[in-house]
């Protein structure tokens, strides 16, 4: 019996290419072996055993760093891409799911504590730098839910704290509040602030007597939650822009 050979190596025999080529069509998800696609160039086959097919419209292609957009359903929710591989994403751009998109992804800006809603992970070095560089002028949207009807004196108090954030600084926050809707089940608060995150929003709320029953981020810089549902995923457009 043959003995069996890395993956990499029969592709680059059979499709009459280099090692790396074959390599990226197999990290590309071009290359199926008995009728599975594996992406593992060092996955092993046995010559006139295992049958190794190449999609006719290969590419040998560097597979760039994918940026996902997941909308954190519950504050349990772990903050890791590698859970996003057992659904499928929210199509908008053309994409063909890898594991290797899943692979060394890091959340920016990440949630911690109650807060929902839209968590970015990246593998772009180069955007993860750039959003820490930047992140003290990227502004960010949280709606948070209250109990009960906050009077509009509670509201302008938390808008005179946002006003003397300069100055305050264990919540180091510049932006606006406005209200988003107020009725029988409770009140509903926008912030959009900037040099802010889930806790600064929490200590603003505190620091008035409110006790936020659910904080949820809705947009990070121009990138927005919407067309996501409570745990739906997507790839970030190569277009968008935070």
């Amino acid at each position: 019996m043959t003995e069996p050979i890395r993956l990499s190596k029969h592709v680059a025999d059979q499709a009459a290419c280099s090692r790396r080529e074959a390599e990226l069509l197999i990290e590309g998800g071009w290359v199926k072996v008995n009728g599975g696609i594996v992406e593992e160039p060092q996955h092993r086959v046995s010559p006139g055993v295992d049958q190794v097919d190449i999609d006719p419209q290969a590419r040998p292609e560097t597979v760039p760093p994918a940026t996902l957009l997941w909308y954190r359903p519950d504050p349990q929710a772990a903050c890791d891409a590698l859970n996003l591989q057992a659904s499928a994403p929210i199509s908008r751009h053309p994409v063909r799911v890898l594991k290797r998109h899943f692979a060394q992804q890091m959340p920016l800006a990440g949630l911690s504590g109650l807060a929902t809603g839209l968590v970015v992970f990246t593998q772009d070095g180069r955007m993860r730098r750039r959003l820490m560089e930047d992140e003290a002028e990227l502004e960010q949207e949280f709606m948070v839910e209250l109990a009960g009807q906050v009077t509009n004196d509670t509201i302008e108090r938390l808008q005179n704290r946002i006003q003397q954030a300069r100055q305050w600084p264990l919540v180091p926050v510049v932006g606006k509040l406005s209200l988003n809707a107020r009725g029988p089940q409770g009140t509903r608060l926008r912030f959009a602030l900037k040099a802010s995150n889930a806790s600064c929003i929490l200590a603003l709320c505190e620091s008035a007597g409110l006790r936020p029953l659910a904080l949820r981020r809705t947009r990070l810089g121009r990138v927005a939650l919407a067309g996501l549902a409570p745990g739906e995923w997507r790839f970030m457009g190569p277009h968008e822009k935070f």
